[in-house]
């Protein structure tokens, strides 16, 4: 059993981070400012949209969440503050998260029987928000020719995000 979202390919999931670097007007910076996106620009555009930051004892294991119906994503209080310090894994999460919140509802994402087979990637709404948080931190027309130790440092991402996205270049 697992969840199964509308398919969608590598290159339609970097048309939507494009979009999103455009809507910030980012589009030509490596650094993508996740957080100021979450926190003053998606809310000016989604007026219900609420970004909310809960404690361990709330949010226990659960790094983020996000809830389309109620237009939420809830991060927990020690990633917000390690992606407020830069952090690469803690951007990604919130990037992350916030692929969830823009294509992934009740409407989009259903619960499937497998029988034990697995989920091919385009349809996972989990490898989906991954590509997306990797995508949209990491452009890919910015970081032609770069090494991963660049990338890692001039987008704010991990080492092991760069690598990963620089095969995608």
């Amino acid at each position: 059993m697992g969840y199964i979202a509308q398919a969608r390919s590598r290159k339609q999931i970097r048309e939507v981070a494009e979009l999103i670097r455009k809507v910030q007007f980012a589009e030509h910076e490596l650094y993508f400012p996740i957080l100021d996106f979450v926190e003053k620009t998606l809310p000016r555009i989604v007026p219900a949209f609420s970004f909310r930051v809960g404690d361990l004892v709330q949010m226990g294991e659960c790094e983020g969440l996000t809830i389309p119906e109620k237009n939420e994503i809830w991060i927990r209080q020690d990633v917000y503050l390690k992606a407020e310090e830069g952090r690469g894994r803690e951007r990604l999460t919130i990037a992350h998260e916030l692929y969830h919140y823009l294509e992934h509802s009740k409407e989009t994402v259903a619960f499937a029987r497998t029988n034990g087979k697995s989920i091919p990637l385009y349809k996972d709404p989990e490898w989906q928000a991954d590509a997306f948080g990797g995508e949209l931190l990491v452009p890919h027309h910015l970081v032609r020719g770069m090494s991963a130790e660049e990338v890692m440092i001039r987008c704010g991402v991990s080492y092991k995000a760069a690598r990963f996205q620089l095969r995608y270049v």
